[in-house]
């Protein structure tokens, strides 16, 4: 099996490394404000195919272009409409996708097939720096075998592929740590795609307008088959004035069960515990720490303790749906 170089964002010779190997059509996953994303150039249809291999994701699943720069957009996009650039002024660069009208000749291995291409222009230092060495565009999926955790640390990543990829670069603990907000901006009327970072209320607030989020999404966009973000354990979420009641009935089966709480736990528990925050965002950013450190233990059953239902919420609640196999709400 091939080793997977580890490289140190900090270093300028290793941004240089990493360049180098996308430029030769190697997958690389470097890190983002938002997970970890597996890297391959956008213009290689030959390296595109491999981050499909390497992750084992269906070929047609559309990938996010990450852009260098703003200016690089109409490599990709054709038109670029106001309401696009009225969200890029405000939250690029960021955790913020926009599904628009692709350019004739954007391949197919990165649209799935479908007239939109996704796109965005990541935060991270590290990664602005190598697409800037390399002078090209990248896609970059999180960087994770199909279907489960994002990887938020370099740690995870290697967890799940080294061997499988050419490099990582370690930028450090994801500061965001949930996938980008996609916004399709492709049919007459805007729509959230995908919840993430950024908030339905702040991207109504930008556009001066209201939006229903998942309703009249024009085509498929990345996160959004039912089952995603699943740890190897099965993984059940449970309303909060559910948990006294069940988990002492999983124990009491002999089962070893690992808990996800929102809010303080009791004081007495036959678990293992991982306590969040009460805030969204700062829960967002702790939970795939959460679910990675769980999962690696030898608990047989992880139970997440769902947080209030609420506009606020939205990301979260949409990757604990698709994360868990059960949910007693």
């Amino acid at each position: 099996m091939p080793t997977t170089i580890q490289l140190d964002a900090t270093q300028p010779t290793d941004v240089e490394k990493a360049a180098g190997l996308l430029r030769a059509g190697h997958l690389v996953a470097v890190p983002t404000e938002t997970v970890y994303g597996l890297a391959a150039d956008a213009s290689n249809d030959q390296a595109v195919r491999k981050v499909f291999g390497a992750k084992q994701r269906p070929v047609g699943h559309p990938l996010i272009v990450h852009l260098a720069s703003l200016g690089r957009i109409s490599l990709w996009v054709d038109p670029v409409p106001q309401n696009a650039m009225d969200l890029i002024q405000a939250f690029w660069p960021g955790p913020l996708t926009l599904l628009l009208p692709k350019k004739r000749g954007v391949s197919d291995f990165i649209t799935g097939g479908n007239p939109g291409v996704a796109v965005r222009m990541p935060s991270h230092p590290a990664t602005l720096a190598i697409m800037e060495t390399l002078g090209r565009d990248l896609v970059a999926p999180s960087a994770n075998p199909y279907g489960r955790i994002s990887p938020t640390t370099a740690e995870h990543v290697l967890a799940g592929l080294s061997g499988k990829i050419d490099a990582v670069v370690d930028g450090g603990d994801c500061s965001v740590g949930i996938e980008s907000t996609i916004v399709d901006l492709t049919g007459d009327t805007p729509v959230i795609a995908r919840p993430g970072h950024v908030a339905q209320n702040d991207i109504e607030a930008c556009l001066g307008t209201t939006l229903a989020p998942g309703q009249g999404v024009n085509q498929a966009v990345p996160g959004s088959v039912k089952r995603h973000y699943q740890p190897v354990t099965p993984t059940v979420g449970v309303a909060s004035e559910r948990m006294t009641r069940l988990l002492p009935e999983l124990t009491q089966t002999g089962e070893k069960v690992g808990v996800i709480w929102w809010h303080s736990p009791p004081g007495e528990r036959a678990y293992e515990s991982i306590m969040l925050s009460a805030d969204p965002q700062e829960y967002a950013r702790m939970l795939y720490t959460a679910m990675h450190a769980i999962d690696t233990t030898t608990v047989d059953r992880i139970v997440i303790e769902l947080p209030p239902r609420e506009k606020r919420w939205l990301a979260v609640h949409d990757r604990l749906t698709r994360a868990c196999t059960e949910r007693f709400a």
